[in-house]
């Protein structure tokens, strides 16, 4: 797998990746907005039918090496999409082509057509590149041949050796681990592997990033967590047979695992275990009264302790494979760019709260499905309901545990999740090699004004409320053809007439493809032109990047500009709906855990992660049918939520109290 597998799995990936992206392309379009993904190109299109095949309302901006722009602008476009060729063939109808070259302004070439074919590359440089493999998808023969040429060529082939070999010291150090006696189980295993796992993986990063650097020998860097794990089983293996469950060292390692929780509440729920096996102390407990009143008593504290035990387990489990998952993906990036170890761990603690965030509902689902099903499997609920307690107040801890889960996910999501997506954001674009990203990017250089007029410009100094290179096309809405363009070399705000002061252009006005008018000028003065600076002054951020009042307030900002704002409003919603489906979620996973009961914990983790994904797929479909307005945002956000409510309400009360 290592040898050849799995290289030719990194290279076929990435033919494929370009290919998906090629042939996607068309549908990736949104209305109204000015797209920069094409090579050299600017896309901007009006509004787009649901198969993303017609187009209605398209810009085109093509600006050469040579400095010369050209506008094409159509009625509307027929798109084909070519995915071996990596292009979209769009036979465009009823426009015009505008050509101008700033070094010559008394030039100007317009033609009008009634219908024409214009190829658009897809390919990227990037892309243009995958021919050539990167280090993890060239051949052995290849690193061998490059190895004493360039070190991270040896680091990957080193890498490809030693993994193979770490199923071996696992499996030493698996051994006397295994075979300690403990309380707990598989829980107190799976806690001890994902510290172990850890713990290798952070030394191996360790080493190869030395080897990298060429600190130390290659070799040495990559074998060295194989070798500390080997040695420490090696060490540990004689003493397997003289390890009592009540040694110092087993002591240590139950007090890592977390199991002095379990044992200070073990107390609590031993009545209810024993009448669970057939004992008659199981309703002592309850004996003195049947009817609780008010919370929290020991039975909420039986189940809380259990819930959010499992509830953390799962949350540190799910956040780790993900971190895992992750750090391989960018293992290429970051031995290619030399991002160092502090950036590397500082961008995965930012992560971490975001895939809290995003996992926190799955853990709590499949924290009360466990809890519940280990419960109904040791004939717990059996003892309860014995003594007078319905499962209806049983479930009201965990209810009230998923109504703070949700609080605390939109206190987090409001407070410091935004800041922590900013960093990790920067953070990848370090560890990619991409150019720092600035949140408050005033030099957009396309931008939708009032009354269908579109403003272009080189530089914008928000400071001095300068523009230079601006250029000005007012559109005609019902055909999209340019009515008149402006251009000024330089332009600046006047504050007490609010109007700007163009310098160094000229006007010219179009008619049915014809030029009927061209005035050059010193300086001039357009009272239509009254978008004042702040305008210009907009936020580029994602979503999750704002608290719900700062997207409100973007949105706004936007649709007064004339950008599309559905997939935003969307997310809007979003921010309300998806923190509220872990009451939910846990309202529907009561019921289902009487099911899985008699499996157990296995049981749970399996049916809680199908769950998940069932509304994950239900969440991404209404998401993208309201993101191209094919449903309103309140109901493409909600009606996950609404429809998992209906279900949990309807399975909560069927199910026998």
């Amino acid at each position: 797998m290592t040898f050849w597998l799995g290289p030719l799995s990194v290279r076929t990936f990435h033919v494929i990746e370009a290919r998906l992206r090629s042939g996607q392309a068309s549908s990736q379009v949104e209305p109204r907005v000015f797209d920069e993904r094409f090579p050299h190109m600017v896309l901007y299109v009006s509004d787009i039918n649901s198969a993303a095949t017609r187009w209605k309302g398209v810009f085109l901006a093509v600006t050469d090496t040579k400095g010369v722009s050209r506008l094409t602008l159509a009625e509307e476009a027929i798109v084909i999409a070519d995915r071996n060729e990596g292009k979209l063939e769009l036979h465009l109808r009823n426009g015009s082509v505008h050509e101008f070259s700033p070094n010559d302004p008394d030039h100007y070439s317009l033609s009008a057509f009634a219908e024409r074919d214009l190829p658009v590359n897809l390919k990227r440089p990037e892309d243009e590149r995958v021919s050539e493999p990167s280090i993890p998808g060239r051949t052995m023969g290849a690193l061998m041949r490059e190895r004493n040429k360039e070190r991270d060529a040896s680091v990957e082939l080193q890498r490809r050796l030693s993994f193979p070999f770490a199923c071996i010291s696992f499996a030493l150090l698996a051994m006397p681990l295994g075979a300690r006696p403990r309380r707990g189980g598989r829980a107190s295993g799976f806690l001890i592997t994902l510290l172990l796992v850890t713990g290798y993986y952070l030394m191996f990063t360790i080493g190869a990033g030395l080897a990298r650097q060429g600190a130390i020998p290659v070799w040495a860097g990559i074998w060295s967590a194989n070798v500390f794990t080997a040695g420490l089983g090696l060490f540990l293996l004689p003493r397997m047979e003289r390890m009592p469950g009540s040694s110092r060292s087993n002591a240590a390692f139950a007090w890592v695992a977390g199991w002095h929780i379990w044992k200070s509440f073990s107390e609590m729920g031993r009545g209810a275990q024993d009448a669970g096996n057939g004992s008659a102390l199981g309703g002592s407990i309850f004996s003195r009264r049947k009817v609780f009143a008010g919370i929290p008593q020991l039975l909420d504290m039986y189940l809380l302790r259990g819930f959010f035990y499992y509830f953390v387990l799962l949350t540190a489990g799910f956040i780790f494979l993900f971190e895992v998952f992750t750090f391989f993906e960018l293992l290429d990036d970051i031995a290619q760019h030399r991002t160092g170890i502090l950036e590397v761990v500082t961008y995965f603690i930012y992560l971490a709260s975001y895939l809290f965030y995003q996992l926190a509902p799955l853990a709590a689902l499949v924290a009360v499905l466990i809890t519940l099903g280990v419960m109904t499997k040791n004939n717990e609920l059996v003892a309860f309901k014995a003594a007078g307690i319905s499962l209806y107040r049983i479930s009201l801890p965990l209810l009230l545990a998923g109504l703070v889960l949700a609080t605390g996910l939109v206190v987090l999501d409001d407070t410091y999740l935004p800041f922590a997506n900013q960093r990790q954001d920067a953070l990848r674009n370090q560890i990619k090699g991409r150019p720092a990203q600035t949140y408050y990017q005033p030099s957009r250089q396309w931008i939708f004004g009032e009354n269908s007029k579109v403003y272009n410009y080189a530089l914008f100094d928000p400071d001095h409320e300068l523009f230079g290179g601006l250029n000005v096309f007012e559109l005609d809405p019902a055909t999209f053809e340019i009515r008149r363009r402006i251009y000024a070399a330089r332009a600046h705000w006047e504050r007490q007439q609010k109007i700007w002061i163009l310098e160094s252009g000229w006007v010219r006005e179009f008619d049915h493809g014809q030029v009927t008018l061209y005035q050059p000028f010193l300086a001039n003065a357009l009272k239509e032109l009254d978008e004042p600076p702040s305008y210009f002054n907009r936020e580029v951020r994602q979503s999750y990047q704002m608290t719900w009042w700062e997207l409100k307030r973007y949105i706004g900002d936007l649709r007064q500009a004339g950008f599309d704002v559905a997939r935003l409003s969307v997310q809007l919603q979003k921010k309300l709906s998806f923190p509220l489906i872990a009451p939910i979620i846990i309202l529907l996973a009561i019921p289902f855990s009487i099911l899985v009961g008699t499996r157990g914990a296995v049981g749970g983790l399996a049916l809680g992660v199908g769950i998940a994904i069932v509304y994950w797929a239900a969440s991404a479909l209404t998401e993208a049918m309201g993101s191209v307005g094919q449903l309103p945002p309140v109901l493409a956000g909600w009606a996950p939520d609404t429809i998992f409510g209906f279900l949990g309400l309807y399975f909560f009360l069927k199910m026998p109290t």
